[in-house]
């Protein structure tokens, strides 16, 4: 299992061990560096207090040596060794612990002796110390007779066997600190983590548990961790869009089936009353064409339902070609002329033949006819709709006493309608959603705006303005 918590317990674990791993080698080398720097220091003591029992005299070496102040070099249970050589290379003094073996002959000063680790002639590991001097003179007379011997070589052992053993134990304990260290420190890893990534399970228990049924459920971003906070945050916000999607697709779904049931009732009942009198050919004639009419809405209904999957999949071809403004928005008042005079009011336009948009010509003449059907259908009777084309915009304003701020947000909605009852048979309400969604693949803005004057204007702006002159610059 691919497990934070795990991965970040045994990279943690790893981590420590590493560093107390370290720790303890630079401890344990640092402390046999400083047993080995004592030994050294007393081997060398003892190497210089053999060297001042020898002496010179009369151009001859001597040596003093007594057995009662070194009793380490007797015969006893693990002895020190000392080898002395005169000048010529000769043996000068052996201790009686060697019984006749021989010590290595190395070159060191008296300041900076010779030291190494050897097998003693007993066996054992050792350590040994070795320095060539000049004996001090014991002649007598003037300076002029003395006679110098030359430089003795001495060569002192000792057996290592309680240091090897001191640092054996040293490193004994270092690895039984170490190992406990390690085991508590997985511990206190493992606790640590788990504790640390608590909140974050907890994130992961609560989404389980969410689903289509229970999107009203949000995160508690109030005492969480810093760092979870804008997880929970995106989440709440992830969450309010999804049911919010989904309650739109519900009412769009009982949107849908509350448009259909009716025509389809109708034509059910005119189905059945043609059927039932089949010998009378005005009322079968007045049937079929109210049949049409209802084939037709029903039409509508599926063509503007496509149309909008189509804008939503992003599968609406759009064919951008110069529009002049003037003559299209003159083209469809003359289609719409029906429904301004059947609501008695009356259109002023403001647009210049010089206006041109880059645009899709179809879409845009399906947002201004939709626009202007809305206008003229819910402008109050008796009232003037006025559209204004400005560079990169155009409005389109009329009366609205019914409308108020609250509906704003669900003008372009689909199949909304301000009177609950939806008793229009024209108007399905999927115009300015159509509006809406055109005005968005053409790349531009649709928004609604309520003056207090009761007056409602939708504003299309972000058209990319058409000249000769960009067009060549371009």
């Amino acid at each position: 299992m691919n497990s934070i918590q795990r991965r970040l317990s045994l990279g943690l674990c790893a981590a420590c061990g590493l560093l107390w791993s370290i720790g303890g080698l630079a401890l344990y080398w640092a402390v046999r560096a400083g047993l080995l720097a004592e030994f050294d220091s007393a081997l060398r003591a003892n190497a210089q207090a053999l060297a001042t029992m020898t002496s010179q005299k009369n151009g001859r070496v001597e040596f003093d040596y007594d057995s009662e102040l070194l009793p380490t070099f007797g015969n006893i249970r693990r002895p020190d060794y000392f080898q002395l050589w005169s000048p010529d290379g000769s043996t000068l003094q052996r201790s009686p612990s060697l019984r006749g073996h021989d010590l290595a002959r190395r070159v060191g000063t008296a300041d900076s002796p010779n030291v190494w680790n050897l097998t003693l002639p007993d066996g054992l590991p050792g350590r040994a110390i070795a320095m060539s001097f000049v004996p001090q003179v014991d002649d007598e007379g003037p300076p002029s007779s003395i006679r110098f011997a030359g430089k003795v070589t001495l060569t002192m052992t000792r057996h290592r066997t309680e240091l090897d053993h001191r640092l054996t134990l040293l490193a004994t304990a270092l690895l039984v600190v170490g190992a406990v260290m390690a085991a508590a420190t997985a511990l206190v890893v493992t606790v640590a983590v788990g504790r640390g990534l608590r909140p974050l399970s907890q994130l992961g228990e609560r989404a389980v548990t969410i689903d289509a049924s229970s999107l009203q459920l949000r995160f508690p971003v109030a005492g969480m961790p810093t760092e979870l906070q804008p997880i929970a945050t995106r989440l709440n916000d992830l969450l309010a869009r999804l049911e919010e999607s989904f309650a739109r697709e519900r009412r769009f779904s009982a949107d849908v089936a509350h448009e259909l049931r009716t025509p389809i009732a109708e034509l059910r009942t005119l189905t059945e009353v043609a059927l039932k009198w089949p010998e009378d050919p005005g009322m079968a004639q007045d049937a079929l064409q109210d049949a049409l009419a209802v084939a037709l809405q029903m039409e509508s209904i599926a063509t503007g339902l496509l149309a909008l999957a189509r804008c939503d999949s992003g599968l609406l071809p759009v064919y951008v070609e110069p529009v002049s403004l003037g003559p299209l928005i003159r083209e469809i008042c003359q289609t719409l002329a029906g429904e301004a005079s059947a609501n008695q009011t009356t259109l002023a336009v403001v647009v210049s033949d010089d206006d041109c948009w880059l645009t899709d010509p179809v879409l845009l003449r399906a947002i201004l006819t939709n626009l202007l059907s809305n206008a003229f259908q819910h402008c109050t009777a008796g009232g003037s709709i006025h559209l204004l084309v400005q560079p990169g915009q155009l409005s389109i304003a009329n009366a609205a006493e019914d409308l108020s701020r609250d509906d704003l947000p669900h003008l372009f909605q689909r199949f909304w309608r301000k009177d609950p009852a939806r008793s229009s048979s024209v108007h399905s309400g999927l115009g300015l959603a159509l509006a809406k969604a055109y005005a968005g693949v053409l790349g531009m803005e649709l928004r609604a705006e309520l003056a207090d004057s009761k007056e409602i204007t939708f504003v299309l702006s972000g058209a990319k303005v058409y000249s000769p002159t960009s067009v060549a610059t371009h």
